[in-house]
């Protein structure tokens, strides 16, 4: 943050060297206005994203407002390459705390204590504190993935997660999907052990390995040519 006194100017600011806060939304209505508003703005792309960088308020605050695209892998890829690119201090997300609690409202700001893998978690919707019927969501991928395949549907496997998306309870559900796929995508961070570059070369499956999420957009880009 900037400290009482100074005066930042993007001449003089390295956003991929010094702090900075970077503010997250999916959609134009939650980014357009910040956007508006930066002084001394602009506009890095990454991939498919834009990063616009520059100043906002009174107090010049050094912001990076990022324009996510709507759902998890969208939001997990824009923050993954912020994090990489830049050197936020902190990381304001707009517009999911509505989807975690109940008694959350509309303008509310949610400080996280822990971060979790959710990579780690996979579960279909169950009551609150009956915990997770993992039997139950293997069926449901299996008949989703053999339903796919019966209406001639292209299956395409895609591991994004790294090595935060693996594990006892993860890997269960990784040969199912990936064993009736039509081509595989897979960042080189969540298979070090070969696992799904095994069962892709044993099922004959076309498979690639990327080195981030990034690189999965023009993979995915060729394929639908």
């Amino acid at each position: 943050m900037i400290e009482k006194g100074e005066i930042n100017k993007m001449d003089n600011y390295d956003f991929t060297k010094q702090p900075s806060l970077l503010i997250q939304g999916a959609m134009d209505t939650e980014t357009a206005y910040l956007i508006e508003h930066l002084e001394e703005h602009a506009c890095i792309t990454i991939g498919n994203w834009k990063f616009h960088t520059g100043f906002l308020g009174t107090k010049r605050e050094p912001v990076i407002i990022s324009k996510t695209f709507q759902g998890i892998v969208n939001a997990a890829a824009a923050t993954s390459l912020a994090l990489a690119y830049f050197k936020p201090w902190a990381v304001i997300n707009q517009g999911i705390g509505g989807g975690h609690d109940k008694k959350f409202h509309r303008g509310d700001i949610v400080l996280g204590e822990k971060i979790v893998p959710m990579g780690a978690v996979a579960y279909a919707f169950s009551k609150e504190g009956a915990g997770i019927d993992a039997k139950g969501e293997l069926e449901r991928v299996t008949e989703l993935v053999d339903a796919a395949k019966e209406k001639g549907i292209i299956v395409i496997a895609v591991h994004v997660g790294g090595e935060a998306r693996r594990g006892e309870l993860s890997d269960k559900f990784i040969a199912p999907s990936l064993e009736k796929a039509d081509y595989a995508i897979v960042v080189a961070d969540g298979d070090k052990d070969g696992l799904m570059k095994g069962i892709a070369a044993k099922a004959g499956i076309p498979f690639d390995e990327v080195s981030s999420m990034a690189d999965v957009v023009p993979k995915l880009g060729a394929a639908f040519k």
